[in-house]
């Protein structure tokens, strides 16, 4: 019996210098890879060539997901959680030895060294700014904020506290520097009516003045002028919010976005109640939606941000404590429930984490942790 005779062809090898180079991937292609990156790998990215190069930097103004701090160790070992890609980094700075937040923006974070004062901190940068000297302890009644980015000649930084030992009324402290100053400067005010004073969580700064929400009661606002140095205190309608019982609370973030001062309410599991401050009408005026935006809310600092990959828009992201999974939850006013749906809701006592702004383009600083 006689087969067909089989021919054996053999593959003739390819010139490496015949094959077509990365750099001529089309252009659009490219920039779909390149969206879908995290910061590091956009950055191991734009080191092929220069094409890709030109590529990965024509698209780094894309926003970057706000990051999440946690308040360094004993050893200066700090944590971040990136909620986009779900991943963890951490790094050792001995700078942040023995330190807690005291509040973060545009990336700078402020710390509190035990019984030495304060200085900002980037962590992005590495780079640090000292202030004069003004002693924090970690549970005390003072809070702070920035007006912006200190290195921006503009740069206000602001504490206020309030004393209620006075009878008959109530002094609030307030203090001012720039950064580069030598010392603060502080006036002293007397409230004598109305509701009782204390500031609560993270002041805010919005359209050049800084405002801060009554902890006793949210029908009062502390409005602070830092060139007038004037303070007055706005007596607004009660908030329309359904009643708690006796053994839940409801803790209250504000934030600041294109010159509006919002107000988010949280008592978990009901959903989040978002306002946002009318001055002409003299009141808080509920939301039904966000419009596309997503709220980050922390005691420290909450911000506001929109057109960011990965992250749920029309939604408010909150932080928990470390030891309860994931370190983020979000709530999404699309389809009105939680993600996940159990969760251990962050209180005031743990709260150790904050919102950070991470730049739009950055080199690889931190290891990845898990």
């Amino acid at each position: 019996m006689t087969g067909r005779k089989r021919e054996s062809t053999i593959e003739k090898p390819v010139r490496v210098d015949e094959l077509r180079p990365w750099s001529e991937l089309p252009t659009e292609l490219l920039e779909l890879i390149v969206s879908c990156l995290c910061i590091e790998d956009n950055v191991r990215f734009s080191c092929v060539c220069k094409k890709w190069q030109y590529v990965s930097h024509s698209l780094c103004v894309v926003n970057q997901s706000p990051w999440l701090l946690f308040s360094p160790a004993e050893d200066g070992l700090i944590k971040f959680f990136d909620p986009s890609q779900g991943k963890f980094y951490f790094d050792e700075i001995p700078e942040l030895k023995a330190t807690f937040i005291l509040c973060s923006k545009d990336g700078w974070v402020l710390f509190s060294a035990f019984g030495y004062g304060i200085f900002l901190y980037n962590p992005f940068t590495q780079s640090i700014i000292d202030l004069p000297c003004y002693i924090i302890y970690q549970f005390s009644t003072v809070r702070v904020a920035l007006s912006c980015a200190p290195t921006s000649p503009d740069c206000v930084v602001f504490a206020v506290e309030t004393d209620t030992s006075c009878f008959g009324s109530q002094g609030v402290s307030i203090r001012i520097c720039h950064p580069g100053d030598a010392q603060w400067t502080t006036f002293q005010y007397q409230i004598t009516d109305g509701e009782p004073f204390c500031c609560g969580d993270c002041p805010v700064f919005c359209n050049g003045l800084f405002y801060c929400l009554n902890e006793t009661s949210d029908i009062s606002v502390g409005v602070f002028d830092p060139q007038k140095h004037t303070l007055s205190v706005l007596s607004l309608p009660s908030l329309n919010l359904p009643r708690l019982s006796c053994d839940r609370w409801r803790p209250k973030y504000m934030a600041e976005f294109k010159g509006d001062l919002l107000l988010v309410c949280v008592s978990y599991p009901d959903k989040p109640i978002i306002f946002k401050l009318e001055l002409s009408k003299m009141k808080w005026v509920e939301m039904k939606s966000l419009n596309g935006a997503t709220v980050f809310v922390s005691t420290h600092s909450s911000l506001v941000v929109t057109n960011v990959p990965r992250i749920s828009s029309n939604s408010v992201y909150f932080s928990k404590p470390v030891c309860y999974g994931k370190s983020s939850y979000l709530y999404c006013l699309d389809d009105c429930r939680y993600h996940p749906t159990r969760q251990w809701c962050e209180g005031q006592f743990f709260q150790k984490s904050v919102w950070i702004r991470p730049p739009k383009m950055t080199h690889l600083l931190f290891d990845e942790l898990y």
